[in-house]
């Protein structure tokens, strides 16, 4: 009977990897997998050698069609992987599981590291009920679209992976949201280089800010939002008392607009907000 082994690999060290998941590259017929070079980097680290074939995020509703036809034809055990960690987890792999259901094909998950739980792990925040936004979008609108999704559904904690070249300008955006927000910030995790930054988002980001090396590496985040002040609550405040009490946190004016834009009040309201608070300090 044919059967598709979801496998999770090593984020980083290859030391991770398990028995199991050397048991199950030994016994498959064909790997289906992210990047063949990785892949291939990794089989010859464990000593096994197994025919590859590419599976990733532009090629896989194509060849998934294909590779299941071969699987059910010549009855073969697939392994699916990705370059690092657990497949269609913000990874390619979830077009060919379906399609292995889809075909009446045993699915089997290896479980394995994922770099979301992996950080998460570290972060040491109270996450019964965590949001996984995956990687956010590139456009700064979208990004803060996203996360007003997250406000507006009282997510209390939000894991998200991202570029060392956006990291900084992310965590500055959910600042705008939760400007007391933990958060642990994590970098090549299981790697030699490893860093963790842990604190308040204002204190992490300007940890970032100082690091020279900051835009290297993949960052995994973990952001712990505090619970929203209730709607009368926020009702009840001025825009001038909003303004005040984001600058009084340690913002600059431009991130307290934002952060009162975030909070419900119009950004050109804020805007004017500031004007009469700047007047009014002018005139003392």
């Amino acid at each position: 009977m044919p059967k598709l082994l979801v496998i999770a690999t090593p984020i980083g060290n290859l030391n991770d990897i398990s028995d199991r998941v050397r048991d199950a590259f030994s016994k498959c017929d064909l790997v289906a997998c992210e990047d063949t070079r990785v892949t291939m980097k990794l089989l010859e680290h464990i000593g096994i050698r197994k025919p590859l074939i590419s599976c990733h995020r532009h090629n896989e509703e194509d060849k998934a069609p294909s590779i299941i036809e071969r699987m059910l034809n010549e009855d073969l055990t697939v392994a699916l992987c990705s370059d690092a960690g657990t497949p269609a987890v913000s990874d390619p792999g979830n077009r060919l599981v379906e399609a292995a259901w889809d075909a009446g094909i045993r699915v089997e998950p290896v479980s394995g590291p994922s770099a979301a739980m992996t950080a998460l792990s570290a972060a040491g925040f109270y996450a019964r009920e965590f949001a996984f936004a995956g990687f956010p979008p590139r456009e700064t609108k979208a990004v803060g679209e996203q996360l007003e999704r997250y406000r507006k559904a009282g997510a209390s904690v939000i894991i998200v992976y991202e570029s060392p070249h956006r990291i900084t300008e992310y965590l500055e955006k959910a600042a705008s949201f939760w400007p007391d927000a933990r958060v642990c910030v994590s970098c090549d995790l299981t790697k030699m280089y490893e860093r963790l930054d842990r604190g308040n988002i204002r204190d992490v980001i300007a940890a970032l800010k100082a690091n020279p090396n900051a835009e290297k590496g993949e960052y995994c985040c973990v952001i712990e939002c505090p619970k929203a002040e209730s709607e009368e609550t926020e009702s009840d405040k001025t825009p001038e008392e909003a303004i005040l009490a984001f600058m009084l946190s340690g913002m600059d004016k431009r991130q307290a607009v934002e952060a009162a834009a975030a909070k419900g009040i119009g950004k050109n309201a804020a805007k004017k907000a500031l004007l009469r608070i700047k007047a009014l300090a002018d005139s003392l």
